[in-house]
């Protein structure tokens, strides 16, 4: 497979990897295997994020985190409290923008409030039914079978790229 065509998965950390921690070990540990990218796309923060991946065996190429990102361009107003926050429109479009600058072939996440910002394709992940729904044919179980799903994201891949 070409670097032009390699498969890159974006997943996110918070509602999708926690939901399933031991299927996504599995799950990314065979798409690196493929030869996959598998880019973690969190709020963050990264070092806690990433103290929990490697907890979790879970296999990642990058970790990209929101928080960390727009801390470094001094964009995040902290509170006494602990509290933070980032201008609304920047965090929404975050993972977006992340996608599309690092061609991101698969996006998997459980928000669609960040949906209608992407142009990579996005996959909307249902935690009750632990499947990622990429539109109203596509509809990929993430439960059982990371083999199979991982097949099935490159066929869908193809088509897109």
């Amino acid at each position: 497979m070409s670097e032009k065509t390699r498969i890159k998965i974006g997943l996110d950390f918070h509602g999708v990897i926690t939901d399933n921690p031991d299927y996504f070990s599995s799950f990314t540990k065979e798409a690196i295997a493929r030869g996959y990218e598998i880019h973690i796309i969190t709020g963050g923060p990264a070092d806690v994020v990433k103290n929990m991946l490697d907890d979790w065996n879970i296999s990642y190429t990058t970790i990209f985190a929101i928080l960390d990102f727009y801390n470094h361009l001094g964009k995040v107003k902290y509170f006494a409290n602990g509290e933070f926050k980032v201008e609304e429109t920047l965090w929404n479009t975050s993972k977006a923008r992340y996608c599309e600058e690092n061609a991101i072939t698969f996006h998997i996440d459980d928000s669609v409030t960040y949906a209608q910002w992407f142009s990579t394709p996005f996959c909307y992940y249902e935690s009750a039914e632990k499947r990622c729904c990429a539109n109203s044919e596509t509809k990929i179980c993430l439960q059982d079978n990371p083999q199979q799903a991982l097949d099935e994201i490159y066929k869908f891949a193809q088509h897109c790229l």
